[in-house]
């Protein structure tokens, strides 16, 4: 495949990304409101278990065709930019397009101590640089214990109330399969370029997969904040981290234990605490444009960490 079609497709990848996003997460919204949802628990559940099927998809293939570099790199990388670059570009649509911020939120709050309990724990199991069979099942068990939690605490309508009929289930479907298929083609093409420039797999999955399968989480967070729904945007990031960890890793550690390389032990893994740490401060003031610069600062260091390597 040359560079050039390699880059239409990378275009084609991104278009079908942002109107898949658009009607999935419009629907979403209303999903939520016909069921008396809170659009926080719809945000971190299914809208974020939707936009994280890419990292699950590319890290269990990897994972069988025995890429595990592959596999480590597009988990760690994906929450990472999440964060970095996913929440914080809606900060500045907030404060620059919106003119608003994103106000603390008690939900929000409690789910991001989930997304940090995530990520060190990541850290703690991997300091013997593998993330084993039973670790892998004990991730699983937590997330499966998150969705209980959350169930208990999401608001549902008084008995003897129907939900409404304005969700478009077609659209809300095609909306999702049309995400993963940019997804997909934005990941073929972009491992491609990468791979004509001579970058190494762990690299490759730190960078282009990890920031391509986190187009999804771009393309649902801006358009949730376009369309207004600041719960659902915030509520994707912090949810598609914790999935990612917790489902998409334990997934992914009881196929194959994961191998996880020293300098992403001493490095990478502990970026994404700091940057998971920072969030958790972030968010308990207006979110805005300040916060948005602070979590890309660390986004920046991420990818200078990838260059110097």
């Amino acid at each position: 495949m040359s560079l050039v079609i390699a880059f239409v497709i990378l275009i084609i990848g991104f278009a079908l990304l942002t109107k898949g996003a658009d009607y999935f997460i419009e629907n979403s919204a209303v999903f939520a409101e016909d069921r008396g949802i809170s659009p926080h628990v719809i945000g971190v559940t299914i809208v974020a278990f939707g936009t994280s099927l890419p990292e699950l998809l590319v890290s269990v293939i990897s994972s069988f065709q025995d890429h595990n570099d592959l596999a480590l790199g597009n988990i760690v990388g994906s929450n990472i930019s999440n964060i970095g670059l996913v929440l914080a570009s809606a900060s500045f649509i907030f404060h620059y397009i919106l003119r608003s911020r994103i106000e603390p939120n008690n939900n929000v709050n409690m789910d991001s101590y989930v997304m940090l309990v995530a990520a060190l724990l990541l850290l703690l199991f991997a300091q013997d640089n593998l993330i084993s069979f039973s670790e892998g099942f004990f991730f699983f068990i937590l997330y499966f214990l998150y969705l209980i939690s959350l169930y208990f605490r999401s608001s549902k309508k008084p008995k003897g109330s129907e939900p409404e009929t304005n969700t478009s289930y077609p659209f809300l479907v095609g909306g999702l399969i049309s995400m993963l298929l940019g997804a997909h083609l934005t990941i073929d093409s972009a491992v491609e370029i990468a791979s004509q420039l001579g970058i190494s797999e762990i690299v490759i999955g730190l960078s282009v997969v990890a920031i391509g399968t986190s187009l999804p989480e771009l393309a649902g967070t801006v358009s949730a904040v376009r369309m207004g729904h600041k719960e659902i945007a915030i509520g994707n990031v912090i949810g598609s981290n914790i999935a990612n960890i917790f489902l998409v890793m334990g997934i992914l550690a009881m196929i194959n234990a994961v191998k996880v390389d020293q300098w992403v032990l001493d490095i990478t893994l502990p970026l994404l605490v700091l940057i998971t740490i920072a969030t958790l401060g972030l968010i308990r003031v207006p979110f805005g444009r300040l916060s948005g610069s602070i979590l890309f600062g660390f986004f920046i260091l991420f990818i200078y960490e990838l260059i110097i390597l």
